[in-house]
Parts: structure tokens; C-alpha cells; sequence
């Protein structure tokens, strides 16, 4: 397996890993953003 080749595929995951924890803390803060100005 050529290095260089496996050095882009681990870059390739930790732009998905980057993408999803960011999608996470996106859909939590909407939630919370929600909860706090839902009326009583």
C-alpha cells in the first residue's frame, strides 16, 4: 500500500469526523437555542 495513498484516506476520515461532530454540536445548540425561547 503506498503511504502517500494512505495518508489521504486518513485525512478523508477525520474530514468526516470533523463534519459530524460539527453537525452534532450544530443540531444541539438549535435545541437548546429552542428549549430556552419555547414558550412557557
Amino acid at each position: 500500500m503506498d503511504s502517500s495513498d494512505e495518508k489521504q484516506t486518513s485525512r478523508h476520515l477525520w474530514w468526516r469526523v470533523a463534519y459530524f461532530l460539527l453537525a452534532i454540536h450544530l443540531v444541539a445548540f438549535v435545541m437548546i437555542f429552542a428549549a430556552m425561547h419555547a414558550p412557557k
